[in-house]
């Protein structure tokens, strides 16, 4: 179609006189155009279903260029050589017209200073045929001058017949042959009206007008009367040719108010910012349907339309070179959000299988909560990922919870063992034998320890009523409180070196009575530095108690270094079995 429409404008442009065929050449151009849209609207949608990886960092994204083809580069040269040749066809029109004007000027001014000065009849005429023929010879001169210009000359030239009585050198029977022609173009004016056909009203009445002119003068007693009614019918088909090219003008100025609104509607929706970008399709759809109703807009003048339709495609373009870019970044973020979420999920996985429940469970919330604020990785990526990862997240709480249900029941059957224990202790009487009493309550804790764990709920109440038990009887007994403690201890090795999550457990409890040998010895060193500040009376009440503190705080220190070398002979021991 580009083909036929590029080779009918060659065959207009090879008319010499770009005049004849400006019109025409315009529309052909105009109709190429809307086909050369087509071919970008085609490719555009080609371009948009193409797969292309995201640019590597700081490489620009791959934006769409329409490529045109030999008809456009055909096209687009014949349209520079029609603009230079209808360019230097219109400066040629205006300076012809603008010398016109000027010698018409001339001529007018020779014919007012006939009318005004000239007496003889004879050179007169002669004159006034000189001038007449002069004007007739001249061209067109510049439009918004032609009425003016041609009124004053049928002024002065009415002028001269009149003012010179030229009436009176005429026969009766010019005037009335005169009088008969300007009877006739009236018929002729007062049929106008039932003329159709715009272009054709306009043209008969201007040649009416002119021949009118022509016929030179009429009786002066009915010429007002049949000028009035003569140019009452031509200026109302003229007006009416007027209103029809006023109506198209205004349907041409709502047209472009309406494509310029359009036009800032799309740049409303460029320079808006963008907080999500999931927002990005939604506004490039707003888009294509202000692109559908731009279609739909009629033509807004050979002078605007151009030039808005060249704003609304430029702001177009910016967009989607914005959204372009902009999915670009996304792109590549989503990347990174992806490289992360694999790894996230690989480490799930890892991690589903453990049985080492605290830390494991600890990890994969954090891995749960990192998930969330990650983002998206793209929704060709993230469902296949968030499965992977949930799944792996699935099998190990459904695993600890099966575990944990298990636990539970275990954990009350242990509560039992121990508050039946803690019965048996509390009715336990000492016989009086130190040794045997003590590997009695030794053995008490043997089994206390060998009992398990309880509910956490009750942890805290059953402890201390086997406590409380067992300080009554060691009390009655009459043991060191440190000996009971290393005592307890030993209980507690067992639970601390094995089982799941022992060698975690067993580092937070040497962990925890490190830092505690760290704040006692820090507490001694300030008793001591104290003891060497008081001084005088009353010092020796005050020292006294300092030093029992401090005797309190290296016993206690004692005895956490035997429970480290108790635990950390335990782990080892645990470790080689």
């Amino acid at each position: 179609m580009k083909a036929e429409i590029n080779q009918r404008i060659v065959a207009l442009l090879d008319n010499p006189e770009i005049e004849a065929v400006r019109v025409e050449v315009r529309t052909a151009f105009e109709v190429y155009r809307d086909a050369r849209e087509k071919d970008v609207k085609i490719q555009l949608e080609a371009w948009d279903k193409e797969e292309r990886p995201a640019p590597e960092p700081g490489e620009e994204p791959i934006r769409f260029q329409y490529a045109p083809d030999e008809e456009d580069q055909r096209n687009d040269e014949m349209y520079k050589a029609f603009r230079e040749r209808e360019k230097a066809w219109k400066e040629k029109v205006a300076t012809e017209q603008r010398a016109n004007l000027e010698k018409k000027q001339v001529i007018l001014g020779k014919l007012q200073d006939l009318v005004a000065n000239e007496e003889h009849i004879g050179k007169m005429f002669d004159a006034f045929n000189t001038l007449t023929e002069e004007w007739n010879a001249v061209g067109n001169v510049p439009g918004d001058q032609y009425r003016a210009l041609h009124d004053q000359w049928h002024k002065l030239r009415d002028d001269f017949f009149y003012n010179v009585n030229i009436y009176k050198q005429l026969q009766d029977h010019d005037l009335q042959v005169n009088l008969k022609k300007k009877e006739d173009l009236i018929i002729q004016a007062t049929q106008l009206e039932g003329v159709t056909d715009l272009k054709e009203k306009e043209m008969l009445a201007r040649s009416y007008m002119k021949a009118w002119f022509d016929i030179g003068p009429s009786p002066r007693e009915t010429y007002q009367e049949l000028a009035d009614t003569f140019f009452g019918h031509t200026r109302s088909a003229l007006d009416a040719v007027k209103a029809h090219y006023d109506s198209i003008r205004e349907g041409f100025q709502k047209n472009l108010e309406i494509k310029q609104s359009l036009v800032e509607e799309v740049r409303t929706l460029l320079e808006e910012e963008v907080a999500d970008s999931s927002e990005l399709p939604a506004r490039a759809e707003k888009v294509k349907d202000v692109q559908k109703r731009w279609k739909m807009v009629g033509f807004a003048g050979r002078k605007d339309d151009q030039e808005v339709w060249e704003q609304f495609r430029g702001v177009c373009d910016l967009f989607f070179q914005k959204r372009d870019a902009a999915f670009a970044d996304v792109r590549a973020a989503q990347q990174k959000v992806k490289a992360r979420k694999e790894e996230i999920a690989k480490e799930a996985g890892e991690l589903a299988e453990s049985k080492d429940w605290k830390p494991a469970s600890d990890r994969l919330i954090a891995l749960q909560k990192e998930w969330k604020e990650l983002g998206s990785a793209g929704h060709r990526d993230e469902n296949r990922l968030w499965r992977k990862f949930r799944g792996a997240c699935d099998t190990f709480f459904t695993a600890r919870k099966t575990v944990f249900a298990d636990r539970d029941k275990e954990h009350k059957e242990n509560l039992k063992k121990k508050e039946a224990l803690i019965g048996e202790i509390e009715a336990f009487e000492l016989s009086g034998k130190h040794n045997d009493d003590l590997q009695s309550l030794k053995a008490f804790s043997t089994r206390w320890a060998e009992s398990g764990h309880v509910p956490r709920r009750a942890f805290e109440q059953i402890v201390e009523r086997y406590r409380s038990a067992m300080d009554t009887k060691y009390d009655a007994l009459g043991a060191k409180r440190s000996d009971r403690s290393v005592e307890a201890y030993k209980n507690r090795l067992q639970s601390l070196v094995k089982g799941e999550g022992a060698e975690h457990m067993a580092r937070k409890e040497e962990r925890m009575m490190r830092d505690k040998m760290d704040r006692l010895r820090k507490r001694v060193a300030q008793y001591e530095n104290n003891m060497g500040i008081f001084t005088g009376k009353g010092a020796a009440s005050i020292m006294a108690d300092l030093q029992k503190k401090i005797e309190s705080d290296n016993r206690e220190m004692d005895e956490i270094r035997r429970k480290l070398k108790m635990l950390r002979e335990a782990r080892q021991a645990n470790q080689e079995g």
